[in-house]
């Protein structure tokens, strides 16, 4: 019963998705026919149009047709004739102006004719710009193109155009009808005796009745008043409003669907019977191994991840056993890699606890000097590195950069502290210093991985501030004034440029020297900072950090304060983004008192 009930409802399932396929596929060449159909037939008309543009210069430069224009209608069997209408202001209307044409004679019968509706065209016209109508329900259609001069006035252009071929297309009989049709549903070409009816008398198109329906491409079923299924696509020509239509009896588009019906009926029943002895013999062995399988299955429950199904056949029940073993292999694989990584996550965390002992107080007061600084890695351990020290009566600044982030860079922060530790001991200039330092930082890294670095020494003795810089941000003096700060106030300490530490071990290094006045301030940053990141991914930018810089020291605060308001400025822009690199800065600030 369970296969009978459920090829039933496949060879349900499969009929209507045949149907369903069926209709798209009718739906999707349709569409592609009458797209292809408009496209012709606006290369057409807009071929038609670039070909008498001249004649409508000629027209509009001289207010009359000259005879140079015959010429193009001599070279064109298609084109009959092109009149210019301009409006007459006391008569309110628009009267003929001028005529060129094919045949002498010939296009005043044809305006005699179209004398009662032409007012109606011309108000559609204002409307629309351009309207295309067949009046004579042939192979001519009538091109009314609306023109404005430079005064402002307009001109009105009647290209009459055969176009032949392209009628006959629409005018052969199959089992999909074309039809081109104007927007108000007039047909003007279509089928043996349907140009000059309305398209909703035959189909109710639903397309029709939405005047502000701009899609370019559409299908729909609709019943007509005969109550048969029909299949419609149109698509827009590109060209006023014509649009072409493509109808489908669904009964003749689903022909193919009770062929598909009779021979699936035969196939069922040999299908039905082959499952039923199929199923006699296989279930013996399949109940075995999905036996096996459940038992299986039971262990892992238990915790028991080393359990193995013997795999006996080559079909689903032996793939899904193998399957089954393969699981259960990787989930205890996966076990002992989340075993490592908590383990590696544990000791991350170790160093990332050593890692914050290689870094001062954020707060100190030494000597004449208050400094206070923020650091925030990006990930368990980071590659920044800020230190300040006394040496004798001088006073060391230190900050660094290595190259990118994570638990390499953490090494050679821990190098540097290091190397700094004896060199404090030493009686050297910043120079000498970081010629030191730059040994160490090669010997530990081989060159692989460097670091930015720069180093000041401030005397208070002479308030002189000797610094020297390996390529590192230059840090900003902010010098004290009795007005508000500006951008223009701050001064990059970068006189002197050196290269990276780690880049190569015999590297000499330059200094400079730089005089610091009672309540100036220096602001030394890493590269970090203007990466900051929202959560939008957007960065903080340089433009955006230096008003930041600028608007917390507006009124020359004490450290402590300034970096709490960066902080805060900070963390209002990233609003809990990750941070991409480390960041890291601290504020100097000279309080002696003259």
């Amino acid at each position: 019963m369970i296969p009978l009930l459920t090829l039933s409802i496949y060879l349900f399932l499969a009929v209507q998705v045949f149907e369903n396929d069926k209709v798209a596929y009718v739906f999707d060449s349709s569409s592609n026919v009458s797209g292809a159909m408009g496209s012709q037939v606006k290369a057409q008309l807009n071929s038609f149009l670039n070909e008498v543009k001249p004649v409508f210069q000629d027209f509009l430069t001289n207010n009359e047709f000259t005879p140079q224009t015959h010429l193009i209608f001599s070279n064109d069997d298609n084109l009959e004739s092109v009149v210019a209408f301009k409006f007459n202001a006391v008569a309110k209307k628009f009267e003929k102006a001028g005529l060129v044409e094919k045949t002498i004679g010939s296009t005043d019968g044809i305006l005699l004719g179209l004398e009662k509706v032409l007012p109606l065209y011309f108000t559609e016209l204002e409307q629309m710009g351009r309207i295309v109508k067949s009046p004579y329900h042939d192979d001519r259609l009538f091109i009314f193109e609306k023109v404005k001069e430079k005064e402002g006035f307009s001109s009105v252009f009647l290209l009459i155009v055969h176009l032949s071929e392209v009628a006959e297309v629409f005018r052969a009989q199959s089992s999909q009808r074309l039809y081109l049709i104007s927007q108000d549903g007039t047909i003007l070409f279509g089928p043996e005796g349907t140009s000059g009816a309305f398209m909703q008398s035959s189909f109710p198109l639903r397309f029709l009745e939405r005047k502000d329906n701009k899609v370019a491409q559409g299908a729909e079923t609709i019943k007509d008043a005969e109550n048969t299924d029909w299949l419609v696509s149109y698509s827009r020509a590109g060209f006023g409003d014509l649009m072409v239509v493509s109808t489908v009896e669904k009964k003749k588009a689903l022909s193919a669907v009770g062929i598909l019906i009779r021979k699936s009926l035969i196939f069922f029943g040999i299908l039905l019977a082959v499952t039923a002895v199929i199923s006699l013999v296989a279930s013996s062995s399949l109940t075995s191994a999905l036996t096996s399988l459940f038992q299986a299955t039971k262990k892992v429950s238990e915790g028991d991840f080393n359990i193995r199904v013997k795999v006996t056949s080559s079909d689903e029940v032996g793939a899904l056993a193998e399957n089954f073993n393969l699981m259960a292999e990787e989930v205890s694989r996966l076990l002992q890699e989340t075993a490592q990584k908590a383990r590696m996550e544990s000791e991350l965390q170790t160093a990332k606890t050593v890692q914050e002992t290689l870094f001062p107080e954020t707060q100190a007061k030494i000597g004449p000097l208050s400094i206070a600084g923020f650091y925030e890695p990006a990930s368990e351990c980071g590659g920044d590195w800020w230190h300040y020290c006394q040496v004798g009566r001088k006073i060391f600044l230190w900050i660094g950069d290595a190259t990118g982030h994570g638990a390499p860079a953490a090494l050679i922060t821990s190098a540097a502290k290091s190397a700094a530790t004896i060199i404090e001991k030493l009686n050297v200039t910043p120079a000498q210093a970081l010629e030191l330092l730059n040994r160490s930082i090669y010997d530990v890294s081989k060159g692989r991985i460097m670091m930015t670095f720069f180093l000041g020494a401030y005397d208070p003795d002479t308030s002189e501030l000797v610094y020297v810089n390996a390529s590192h941000e230059a840090p900003f003096l902010i010098k004290k004034s009795n007005d508000p700060l500006k951008k223009k106030d701050l001064v990059p300490l970068n006189e002197v440029n050196n290269p990276r530490l780690g880049q190569d071990r015999d590297t000499k290094y330059k200094q400079t020297t730089v005089q610091l006045a009672p309540e100036d301030m220096v602001f030394f940053y890493t590269d970090g900072i203007p990466d900051i990141q929202n959560k939008a991914k957007e960065s903080w930018g340089e433009r955006q950090f230096i008003k930041a810089i600028v608007s917390a020291n507006q009124d020359y605060p004490t450290a402590n304060v300034s970096v709490n308001r960066l902080v805060q400025m900070m963390q209002d822009y990233r609003q809990g983004g990750t941070l991409i690199d480390d960041v890291t800065f601290f504020v100097m600030k000279n309080d002696l008192n003259l």
